[in-house]
Order: structure tokens, then C-alpha cells, then sequence
């Protein structure tokens, strides 16, 4: 009998390493059935996304701010630390995207860019900076597929891609892009053009918003019986997606004397309370505004940039902070223009090319900012944020 549960004891480890075994494949089996689940419905929410490819521009100005080459040679030739050389900003921390609110549908096919903001990520200072491009800009239009290019306004230029493209939205992005370096010196890395749908939706989604009106405005939304269904008072104010689209395109207000530069600013600071109700958002809200919206979305950025774009995002989004930013062109001053040689005078915003340029480039590529002193350095990132 001893001997006989001498050879039970002695198989007992074996079968306990067998069980382990069992139930380390079951786990990895599991792990692996998430892991393609999630791959699989994150591909599916891809998939809702409507893209288009637009031709990358040939951008020639220096993305090396002035100065940066001779500071690392000097760097290299007394062997400073790295840990103790101060960052330098360079286009390698920066990425713009354009984000246009497009103003077509059923009965207005035309495709206005009715609202345009440049978001500039600075993946080094953990930013998000938001620049109000002003429709009213005196631009001038680069020629493309075989159309000479005027001076126009700025809004006009998504309409006419479209248009001398049979209607494809990557042509309206190629002919902005295009256009926004030309004249200002910026290089949008990605675009995304939403409907109003898209934004009604997403403020019903959070539950409307909460900002402060002036008496001018709360008048306003309800002389609007098209968009505003109820009156409301001057002070704070929730309103829902509709009254919000609203809100975001009021140009002409009691006291609207530059009606863009008012109406940009409420965009910025209407983006800026949503982008804070999304974030406290639970995962399952995110989902569902996700199935709603993307269908809604058009972009340049392809499915692989998207997600490396994300693995660089997400990490960042606890210490993100948002810079409700200024206007492009920041300094302007207004004219008169027969813009279409048929006796009619058109309002429209001149400016310097060359100040705009070299302001633009500070916010979009961080050139010139390590040049100048640390206070002028500060304020061109405030007032142009």
C-alpha cells in the first residue's frame, strides 16, 4: 500500500503542470479572441469614415526655425549634455489639421466653407490650438486644372475646388490647401470636412451646452424661426444642436460691426465647450456618437494615419489643453472690391502677406519662436492662439 501512493504522489505534479497548461490556452485563446474583436470593430468604425485622397503639396519653405541649425553645431562643438539643451520647436512637434463645416445639402448643393478652423496639435507641449481662418480674406487663388486663379475670398476657394473637380471634396481640400500656404504659409497635414448635420448631432448627443449669451445674441437666436424652436434670456444658456448651429453662424447681431471676427470668435469658444463635454463623456456615449457622426465625416487621412494619430493623441488627453486661439489673417484691414469685374463691391479683409506668413509659421511650425525674447515669444503664442 505505501508503495502505491508513492506512485500517485509521484504523478500528481506532472497532472497539476497539465491543468496549468489547459488553462494558460484557454486565457490566451480569450486574450486573442478580445484582442481581434477589438480590432475588428474598431476597423468597422473606420469604415463609417468617408475618405478621399488628396495630392500632397510640395511645400518649399524651411521648416528649420532660424537659428536652430547653428545652435546644434554649436551644440556638437562643446558636447553639451542633451539633457541640459533646452527644446528647440521645430515642425517635427507640430500637426495642423483643417477642419471645415460645410454648408451643403438638399437644395444648397454648393459646397461653402462655412466655417474654417485650423487645429494645430503641439505634440511636445501637449496643446491644442484653434485658428479662425476668416472667410472675408482677400486671397489669392493659385491656378488649378487649367483655371487661372484671382483674388477671391477665402470662403469661395472650397466651392471652386469642388466645382472645377466635378464635385469631389478632395478637390475642394487640394485647392484650400494650396491656397492657405500660398498666402499664408501654413501647411495643413490633414483634412476633415463635417456637415451641420454632423454638428447638430453632436451637440444633442452631450445634452446641448451651456454658454453665456449678451442680450444682442439672445435676440438674435429668437428672431431665428428657422433653427431656434424656444426664446431664450441674455446670461447663461443651455441650447441644443439646433440652436447651437445657430449661435455658431450669427453674423449679424446688434453690435456685429466686424460681423467674421465676432462670429469666428463664438465658433472658437462653442468648439471649445464641446471638446470639454466630450472628454467627460463614458466610453459607451463615445461609441454612440461615433456611429452617428462618422458617416458625417470626410477626411484626407488615410486608416493607418488615423491610427497612429490616435496612439499619439490618447496618451496626451489627461494633460491636453485647448487654446481658444485668435484669426488668420491676425492684423487686416477692410476694402471695397469689385471682386467680379460686374460693378458690384464686395466687402473683403486685406493683409500683409509677409507679417501673416511669419505669425502663421510661429504658430503652425514653431519657427522664429526660439529667436525671440521669452515674453515677445509668449505673447505671439497667446494672441495668436
Amino acid at each position: 500500500m505505501h508503495g502505491h501512493f508513492e506512485r500517485n504522489n509521484a504523478k500528481k505534479p506532472g497532472g497539476v503542470k497539465k491543468v496549468l497548461l489547459i488553462v494558460l490556452g484557454i486565457v490566451l485563446l480569450l486574450v486573442v479572441a478580445i484582442i481581434i474583436g477589438v480590432v475588428v470593430y474598431y476597423n468597422s468604425m473606420l469604415d463609417k469614415i468617408n475618405y478621399v485622397e488628396v495630392p500632397k503639396i510640395t511645400y518649399t519653405q524651411s521648416t528649420t526655425p532660424e537659428g536652430q541649425d547653428a545652435q546644434a553645431e554649436e551644440g556638437d562643438a562643446t558636447e553639451t549634455p542633451e539633457t541640459t539643451a533646452p527644446h528647440v520647436a521645430s515642425s517635427e512637434d507640430y500637426i495642423n489639421f483643417l477642419v471645415v463645416g460645410q454648408s451643403s445639402r438638399a437644395g444648397e448643393e454648393a459646397r461653402m466653407a462655412d466655417t474654417m478652423i485650423l487645429c494645430t496639435l503641439n505634440t511636445y507641449e501637449k496643446t491644442l490650438t484653434m485658428t479662425s481662418m476668416l472667410r472675408d480674406a482677400f486671397v489669392k487663388m493659385p491656378d488649378y486644372k487649367g483655371h487661372y486663379g484671382g483674388r477671391i475670398k477665402l470662403t469661395t476657394i472650397y466651392n471652386l475646388g469642388s466645382y472645377y473637380s466635378d464635385g469631389d471634396p478632395a478637390g475642394s481640400m487640394e485647392l484650400m490647401n494650396q491656397t492657405l500656404y500660398d498666402n499664408f504659409g501654413i501647411e495643413v497635414d490633414y483634412n476633415f470636412e463635417v456637415d451641420f448635420d454632423a454638428f447638430v448631432w453632436i451637440v444633442d448627443a452631450i445634452g446641448g451646452v451651456d454658454i453665456e449669451l449678451t442680450e444682442a445674441e439672445a435676440n438674435y437666436l429668437n428672431d431665428d424661426d428657422v433653427w431656434v424652436t424656444y426664446d431664450v434670456e441674455p446670461g447663461m444658456a443651455h441650447l441644443d444642436g439646433m440652436a447651437a448651429l445657430s449661435y455658431a453662424r450669427m453674423r449679424k447681431a446688434e453690435g456685429d460691426s466686424e460681423s467674421d471676427i465676432v462670429r469666428t470668435s463664438r465658433q472658437r469658444k462653442l468648439m471649445e465647450i464641446i471638446l470639454s463635454e466630450l472628454k467627460k463623456e463614458p466610453i459607451s456615449g463615445l461609441q454612440n456618437l461615433a456611429n452617428e457622426v462618422l458617416p458625417k465625416i470626410t477626411t484626407s487621412m488615410s486608416k493607418s494615419d488615423m491610427t497612429s494619430m490616435l496612439l499619439t493623441i490618447l496618451p496626451m488627453l489627461p494633460d491636453l489643453k485647448v487654446n481658444v486661439g485668435g484669426t488668420c489673417p491676425a492684423d487686416y484691414w477692410g476694402d471695397m472690391v469689385d471682386i467680379y469685374d460686374d460693378g458690384t463691391q464686395h466687402s473683403v479683409l486685406r493683409f500683409d502677406v509677409a507679417q501673416t506668413t511669419k505669425t502663421m509659421r510661429a504658430i503652425t511650425e514653431g519657427e522664429g519662436l526660439e529667436t525671440m525674447p521669452t515674453e515677445a515669444a509668449e505673447t505671439t503664442q497667446e494672441t495668436t492662439k
